[in-house]
């Protein structure tokens, strides 16, 4: 079992990845952080809108009840170098602060913009070009990480491209409009 922190947890991509991860066989959420004023509280206090009391929760499931109880850390605080895995979702000027500071020690999967263009740094998407992994090795050595940067491409092209990915290789695709 892989101990993972999710940078962004209250967030509504941090919450999705909590859900995603609740009950996963490979994965254990052993940390979530989040920005200064969630810090030092629990995550079901953390989701509590401070004036009206309501949660503040975007997902269809309800949160994991084993999350609730959990303490929140400032993400700037956050010591990855216990984990096996960051998950990141943060804004990308955050997550220029940030990421680099986790991947001194811990791989860090990033949902932000910020190294999408930077030649070392692969965007995977899984089952297209997988070939990208490659890049990682380089970066570790360019940047003398012992973990790494691996960007998401947006939410829409991920779809679109593992969904365009089989008919390219049977048909070839010379045009898409979107």
């Amino acid at each position: 079992m892989h101990r993972v922190g999710i940078v962004g947890a209250t967030g509504i991509v941090g919450q999705q990845f909590l859900v995603a991860l609740d009950k996963h066989p490979w994965f254990q959420v052993v940390a979530l952080a989040a920005s200064e004023r969630s810090a030092g509280k629990t995550y079901g206090e953390a989701l509590r809108d401070p004036k009206t009391g309501a949660v503040r929760w975007y997902c269809e499931e309800p949160p994991p009840a084993w999350a609730l109880a959990m303490p929140v850390v400032e993400a700037a605080k956050l010591d990855a170098s216990s984990l096996s895995l960051v998950f990141s979702a943060v804004e990308s000027d955050q997550a220029r602060e940030l990421e680099p500071g986790y991947a001194r020690t811990t791989p860090v999967i990033s949902t932000a913009s910020a190294f999408r263009y930077e030649e070392d740094v692969p965007i995977i998407v899984p089952g297209v070009n997988n070939g990208h992994v490659a890049l990682l090795e380089k970066q570790r050595k360019n940047r003398g990480w012992k973990g790494f940067i691996m960007a998401q491409p947006n939410c829409t092209t991920i779809g679109l491209a593992i969904t365009l990915k089989p008919l390219q290789d049977r048909f070839g695709v010379r045009t898409v409009l979107m």
